[in-house]
């Protein structure tokens, strides 16, 4: 699964993350955690493409109100149509890119235990595939959404054995997921991959993060 990630790199997402559109403020994340507010790439249903700031935890579509009772941050590839929540996004074709510089995982699980941080060869930004909703909030329109996650691949297997995010490295395919929603692209990743092992928790290593957000 996928339940922290960085967007810290925003500058360079123009070069790598389809129809991106540099926001008029943004804010270097290096410990994006679910619920937070977060850069995405979405599709309307009507066609049009738009950068937009969304919740990491995805609403019912039209949803009241903000709520948190189911974790709603990730959504398994081999069940979406199962699911009533991702069904009827898909069937919106309310589908968006989630644009990242890397994501993290705990190999040894346990409170205090420092993470892996995880990226594409070359240490580029990339996009995870995902899709969005609309909710409310004090009458005004918010936006929240959820990343894919598919089976490990061999190089995430040894981190996280029963899932890892659905990572969409190339341009063509963000544009084909965003204009097309071909599911043919919801699978392991098949390019290369580096980890590093971090010396600390991210609460130690961002504590600043931890009071904004």
């Amino acid at each position: 699964m996928c339940g922290r990630a960085s967007q810290r790199h925003v500058s360079r997402y123009e070069k790598y993350i389809a129809y991106w559109e540099m926001p008029d403020e943004t804010i270097e994340r290096n410990n994006l955690r679910p619920t937070e507010p977060a850069w995405i790439v979405a599709r309307r249903g009507d066609g049009l493409i738009r950068t937009l700031e969304g919740r990491w935890w995805c609403q019912w579509d039209g949803a009241r109100q903000f709520e948190t009772k189911f974790p709603t941050f990730n959504a398994r590839v081999e069940t979406m149509h199962q699911k009533k929540l991702w069904s009827d996004l898909l069937k919106k074709g309310q589908r968006c890119l989630f644009p990242i510089d890397s994501f993290y995982e705990w190999p040894i699980k346990g409170r205090g235990v420092s993470p892996v941080e995880i990226f594409v060869q070359g240490r580029e930004p990339f996009a995870l595939a995902g899709l969005w909703s609309r909710y409310f909030e004090n009458g005004q329109t918010r936006y929240s959404f959820t990343t894919f996650t598919t089976e490990p691949n061999e190089f995430m297997r040894p981190i996280h054995e029963k899932a890892m995010p659905v990572i969409l490295n190339s341009t063509d395919q963000q544009r084909l997921w965003l204009e097309a929603g071909d599911e043919d692209l919801l699978r392991p990743y098949d390019g290369e991959m580096e980890a590093e092992q971090l010396s600390d928790t991210l609460e130690k290593m961002h504590p600043d993060e931890n009071r904004k957000y």
